[in-house]
C-alpha cells in the first residue's frame, strides 16, 4: 500500500454470543483483559448489544470494536502471555464468533481512490 493510504489505526470488530450459562466467565475474561489492552495502547471504541439488524444475516448479540495503533500492536498482544492465559476465559463462553481486524483509510475519498485503482494502490 502507498504510505498515503496508510493511516495507524486498526479497529478489530468482535462480534459474538455469549453461551448461556457462561456469562461469568466471559465478565471475568473482561475484568482481566482491560489491563493488558492498555499495555498495548488498545482502546474499546465500542462494546454493546446488538438492537437491529438493518442487512444480512449477522444475529451476535454482542459487538465489540476495539482500537488498536498498528497490526504489530495487535499481533503482539495476541501472543502476549497474560493474554494467552485468559484467552480460553473468552474462547469457552462465546460462540458464533466472528473477529475481523479493518485497516482504515484515512478518509472516503482515498477509500474512493482505491476502488477506482481496482483495489490497488499507487
Amino acid at each position: 500500500m502507498h504510505s498515503s493510504w496508510r493511516i495507524a489505526v486498526i479497529v478489530v470488530l468482535n462480534l459474538f454470543d455469549i453461551i448461556p450459562g457462561r456469562q461469568h466467565q466471559y465478565a471475568e475474561y473482561l475484568r482481566r483483559v482491560q489491563p493488558i489492552l492498555d499495555r498495548y495502547g488498545a482502546s474499546v471504541v465500542l462494546y454493546g448489544l446488538t438492537r437491529m439488524i438493518y442487512m444480512g444475516k449477522c444475529t451476535q448479540q454482542y459487538c465489540g470494536l476495539i482500537g488498536y495503533n498498528s497490526l504489530r500492536d495487535l499481533r503482539t498482544l495476541s501472543h502476549d502471555p497474560e493474554f494467552v492465559e485468559i484467552r480460553p476465559l473468552r474462547d469457552k463462553s462465546t460462540t458464533n464468533y466472528v473477529l475481523t481486524a479493518v485497516e482504515a483509510f484515512g478518509c472516503l475519498n482515498d477509500a474512493v481512490a482505491y476502488l477506482e485503482n481496482s483495489g490497488e494502490a499507487d
